[in-house]
């Protein structure tokens, strides 16, 4: 995957806000398509199926952040497993004006390229970019962090992988004390919503959940 220019010119940017203006589109190993276009002058990430990011827009992030707004300004330390573009940390920079030190974990090489070349994220030099699977990550020698993000989709779909009791157990473990973990997901029944309220609760003090259209978020307290 080859995207030639990163500046998008006023032209584009004055007609995104009538329709979305295809950037680029190229299907992976991972994906079978990928469209990157601009939107109302906010970068759209999209399958055929779902929208992995759209800037300050993406609903995910930015209902959840709305939810827990006083305990943005204390984190320091920020991960995003699942990185898209990285619309959760540019909600945070952008609405909440935090510029916490960011982890951006992805297993897809070009999702993660797109995002340090379109997104503008590295301002205060403190953000990295991992290439690599959300466990695996997770089991390795890392640093802890105030606020996790979990937005692991392919499409539409979320692996059972991400289901599990040893996955939540996995992701406190990299929290500080007092820190938050947003989960986001699609459940199919709500039988598995109480099933994964009840594995979150072995693990966590506190959980919170909305859900919005076909998504459901857990924001879970440490």
């Amino acid at each position: 995957m080859q995207v030639q220019n990163q500046v998008v010119s006023l032209k584009k940017k004055v007609l995104s806000y009538f329709y979305p203006i295809t950037i680029s589109e190229f299907s992976n190993e991972k994906h079978r398509k990928l469209v990157l276009q601009l939107f109302c002058n906010q970068f759209m990430l999209s399958t055929e199926d779902a929208v992995y990011s759209f800037g300050t827009f993406y609903t995910p992030f930015r209902k959840s952040f709305a939810l827990i707004k006083d305990d943005l300004q204390q984190c320091e330390r920020f991960l995003l497993l699942g990185t898209g573009l990285g619309s959760a940390l540019k909600i945070l920079q952008k609405k909440y004006q935090v510029y916490p030190d960011a982890v951006l974990v992805d297993n897809d090489k070009d999702i993660l390229e797109l995002s340090m070349k379109f997104m503008n994220l590295n301002e205060k030099k403190n953000v990295s970019w991992i290439y690599n699977d959300a466990i695996t990550y997770l089991k390795s020698e890392t640093p802890h962090f105030n606020l996790i993000g979990i937005d692991l989709f392919r499409g539409t779909l979320l692996s059972n992988d991400f289901k599990q009791a040893s996955f939540f157990e996995l992701c406190k473990s990299k929290l500080e004390p007092n820190g938050i973990c947003i989960f986001n997901m699609i459940l199919n029944s709500r039988n598995e919503s109480i099933i994964i309220n009840d594995r979150l609760a072995q693990h966590f003090s506190n959980i919170r959940k909305i859900t919005f259209k076909l998504n459901t978020f857990f924001i879970c307290r440490y």
